[in-house]
């Protein structure tokens, strides 16, 4: 944002940017969850069974936002709860906007659990919206561009596949670390790997793929036993919950393998199609998407800073193999780690396209001599130092 423009006009554009921002998150919320709600009716796997911590392993793992929930509960007064419940319950559905909106919200029926899914449904969404404007601020530092910059989130927010509750918190939650890694705030990303972990227990592995980053502003040693602390805090968390519900149901991962080569290798798996947004679209996999995919990462590879490059190459290391073992067919939530990448590239490609062919040649330029971040451009603090990012 120009800082020689007067104050105002920076207040309105910065409110007019949230609204925006707002909008298109509140629109890629409600198209998952008319798709998928939280899991409503589906014994095992439902966010009511997570609540009660019954339900099947490795769901029950995800218990950040539950864990919320269930304390937000017993900490509100009783007076509160007892209006809250009796205003959803007036004209039924009328008063109970997710019920009376989504067919599939079933759940908020009930006195038992209405209270706790409205606040899991809400932080959901406010983790979403979270993850975009920092998404923004990562693209702002790494790229540079302020207009690829607002547009990529916009873009990835509306493509994201999205199915859980805890999707949402996760791109949150990686899209900070990388916002962290590049500032080598190493205390701050400890203690966020114990937090993220507790959502989603893969966050452990997705802090090895943010070398790239604190080598911006951190030597090798601090770089690897930044990672390091974040990956035994990540474990620590990680078998504490393995052990509390050792005894549900299930497995502690779903290993489908054999299933996803078998769809993978099936030629029709191309060509196939669902309902999204309340119209047929192409399936994630689907021949027209891979192409455009592929378009995408021709045009904005060459353009990203050589960090974000090597982050993504470690990404897609640590995260297809997962993808493809315990991943369910073309389910591409489970590519999660792959988030910021995506938007870096929406980022870089919507730059060449905006700036022309003379920003063309100002990009490869960047390239040779230094990203934003890498040349101390791009973020606040003290001057980067001269290491090696290898």
């Amino acid at each position: 944002m120009d800082r020689q423009q007067p104050f105002g006009a920076r207040v309105t554009r910065s409110v007019m940017r949230l609204c925006i921002y707002l909008l298109v998150a509140a629109a890629a919320f409600c198209g998952s969850y008319a798709k998928h709600s939280f899991g409503d009716g589906h014994a095992g796997t439902s966010l009511t069974d997570v609540l009660d911590g019954t339900a099947d392993r490795p769901y029950v793992y995800r218990q950040l936002l539950p864990a919320i929930a269930n304390a937000g509960e017993k900490l509100l007064p009783g007076s509160v709860k007892a209006h809250f419940l009796e205003h959803l319950a007036k004209d039924a559905p009328a008063h109970n906007p997710l019920r009376a909106t989504f067919a599939r919200a079933t759940s908020t029926d009930d006195p038992a659990y209405a209270l706790r899914y409205y606040i899991v449904y809400g932080l959901s969404f406010g983790s979403l919206l979270v993850a975009m404007l920092m998404l923004r601020r990562v693209c702002l530092d790494l790229v540079g561009h302020e207009v690829a910059a607002t547009l990529a989130p916009l873009v990835l927010a509306i493509a994201v596949p999205a199915t859980y509750y805890y999707d949402f918190p996760e791109m949150m939650f990686m899209t900070i670390a990388v916002w962290l890694a590049c500032r080598a705030k190493i205390a701050w990303l400890v203690a966020l790997a114990l937090v993220a972990t507790l959502n989603k227990e893969s966050f452990p592995l997705f802090a090895v793929t943010l070398y790239p980053f604190l080598r911006l502003r951190a030597s090798r040693r601090a770089a690897v036993a930044c990672i390091g602390a974040c990956v035994v805090a990540g474990v620590i968390v990680n078998a504490w919950i393995k052990y509390r519900y050792a005894g549900n149901a299930g497995s502690p991962a779903l290993f489908n393998l054999w299933l996803n080569l078998h769809f993978f290798a099936n030629p029709r798996n191309y060509f196939l199609t669902e309902w999204t947004y309340g119209i047929p679209m192409p399936r994630p996999t689907h021949i027209v998407l891979l192409v455009l995919l592929a378009l995408l990462a021709l045009t904005g590879w060459g353009a990203l800073p050589a960090c974000a490059r090597r982050h993504a190459l470690l990404a897609v290391a640590c995260n297809v193999p997962l993808f493809l073992a315990l991943g369910y067919v073309d389910e591409v939530r489970a590519l999660s780690m792959l988030d910021v990448s995506a938007t870096l590239l929406l980022c870089t490609t919507a730059t060449v396209y905006l700036a022309g062919t003379g920003d063309r040649r100002r990009t490869a330029s960047t390239r040779a001599h230094g990203s934003p971040v890498a040349s101390g451009g791009g973020l606040p603090g003290r001057p980067a130092q001269t290491v090696s990012e290898t």
